[in-house]
Formats: structure tokens, sequence, C-alpha cells
């Protein structure tokens, strides 16, 4: 069976709430990673305004699924 086919198999035995989790993360290693600078970061950020959409509930949905429980690990620190 082809690395295509097992992920084929995983994503059809998921749970349907779990499908915009892995979609989101296929997404993100799928983009390019841009090298932007701190510059032109700040720049950009200066052309962000309020939000005009009419699909808010769409993205905020979007968020809530992609969203992971947090860990914490309490082990002693091995480097103190």
């Amino acid at each position: 069976m082809t690395l295509k086919e097992q992920l084929l198999q995983a994503i059809e035995a998921l749970p349907s709430d779990r499908l915009a989790q892995v979609l989101t993360f296929v997404q993100s290693v799928s983009t390019k990673p841009s090298t932007t600078s701190a510059k032109s970061f700040l720049a950009h950020l200066k052309t962000i305004g309020t939000w005009s959409g009419d699909d808010f509930q769409e993205c905020l949905e979007a968020v809530q699924n992609s969203r992971g429980e947090a860990q914490f690990d309490y082990s002693p620190n091995p480097f103190e």
C-alpha cells in the first residue's frame, strides 16, 4: 500500500469533527514559509483594519475545530 493510500485510509477512518484539523495541518504543510522582515511585517500590521467579511462565524468555527488541548510537562527541568 502506498503512503498516499495509507493517508486516505487514515482520513476515511477519522470522525468528521477531526477532518477540519487534518485539513488545516495539510494546508500549513503545503504552504511555502515566507521570509518577511520585521519592517515589512510592521508595515502590513498598519493595513489591518476591523473585520469586514461575512464569514466570521465560519472562520471562528475553523479556529475552534483546529485547536488542540494544551499539554504541560511538570517534570523537573534537566538543565537546572
